[in-house]
């Protein structure tokens, strides 16, 4: 594989993990929210 394949897949690679850590995060944020209204209560 020559450097410039590599490259575009560690793009890809790494482009697909911060898609996933943000819609991890606003999951989160979304239903971490709501649990701590209910312990709330």
């Amino acid at each position: 594989m020559d450097l410039g394949a590599y490259f575009v897949t560690l793009q890809y690679v790494l482009m697909g993990s911060v898609f996933i850590a943000l819609l991890l995060i606003f999951m989160y944020a979304y239903y971490g929210k709501d649990e701590e209204e209910q312990t709330n209560q």
